[in-house]
């Protein structure tokens, strides 16, 4: 009995084993590693919630946090071409997951507004995170591959992905009845990155602000927008800031919206990504009925 007792606890303790050291980008997809890796252990985030996507300076704990890495979870060069390089040359010993790059779902064409049609994401729309019905694929390709580095877990692994894409189905139909009103309303949006949220909702979207990597709008463009009469909603978003809106909309019977699609202000954790996409449909429908 002794000796069955000691072969228990040795039993236990090798199952105990330290989670792996997984990295993540940036905040949803961090939401994501989290509801996937479940009890098991936390992913560790690379980029501040409210920090710019597109151009962030890695600070030394940051390089630390690539060395350290076992897997890397990111959306992919095509959003963050900056991270390739740091990933390449910090992260030799870490297996890398490029969720852009992963198969399941398509792949969305950015759209161009306005003449604007030079953008830095190249032809396709990296902003794929917003549409639950593509996260629902890559959390499955989540799950592999943490069982591949730990495959101690990979039941675990499987099954939590299993039961948040499940989440994620039954999240897009919830959206979709709320969005309704909202449906064939017109909407300036902040930038060319809401793509996947307009065609999952039935959203209209007639102008950006800004292109694809938020840059700047010039002032003809901005003349452009304020020649619309057709407008419910004019939406700003935290990389452009609110600046914009109230010179668009003066003059007009327009409402204007904050939308964050990295959840800046929406606590960290396995819960982060659902609630991200639930204050972004609040936001549009607040805007677009004016309550």
């Amino acid at each position: 009995m002794r000796l069955a007792a000691i072969f228990a606890v040795l039993t236990c303790a090798s199952q105990s084993v330290a989670a792996p050291s997984v990295l993540t980008d940036m905040a949803p997809i961090h939401g994501l590693v989290s509801a996937v890796m479940g009890d098991i252990g936390a992913p560790t985030l690379l980029l501040p919630p409210s920090a710019d996507a597109h151009s962030y300076a890695l600070r030394p704990s940051d390089a630390r946090a690539l060395s350290d890495a076992e897997l890397i979870i990111w959306v992919g060069h095509d959003l963050t071409p900056w991270l390739a390089d740091p990933i390449a040359t910090l992260a030799t010993g870490a297996t890398t997951l490029e969720l852009l790059e992963t198969t399941g779902w398509d792949r969305r064409e950015l759209t161009h507004h306005d003449g604007e049609d030079d953008h830095d994401h190249g032809d396709y729309d990296p902003h794929a995170w917003i549409d639950p019905a593509v996260t629902a694929v890559w959390v499955g390709h989540i799950a592999n591959q943490l069982a591949d580095i730990d495959p101690a877990n990979a039941d675990s692994y499987q099954a939590n992905a299993k039961n948040y894409a499940t989440e994620l189905e039954q999240l897009r139909d919830t959206l979709k009845a709320q969005l309704a009103p909202a449906a064939g309303q017109s909407i300036i949006w902040p930038h060319d990155a809401y793509g996947y949220f307009e065609d999952a909702f039935d959203l209209m979207s007639v102008a950006t602000i800004a292109d694809a990597a938020a840059n700047s709008p010039g002032p003809a463009h901005i003349a452009q927008l304020r020649e619309r009469t057709d407008v419910a909603c004019v939406l700003a978003d935290p990389e452009i800031g609110d600046r914009w809106t109230a010179v668009i909309v003066e003059g007009t019977s327009a409402n204007t919206g904050m939308i964050d699609l990295m959840g800046a202000n929406i606590p960290l954790g396995a819960d982060h990504y659902i609630n991200t996409l639930q204050a972004m449909a609040d936001t549009v429908v607040a805007c677009v009925t004016g309550r």
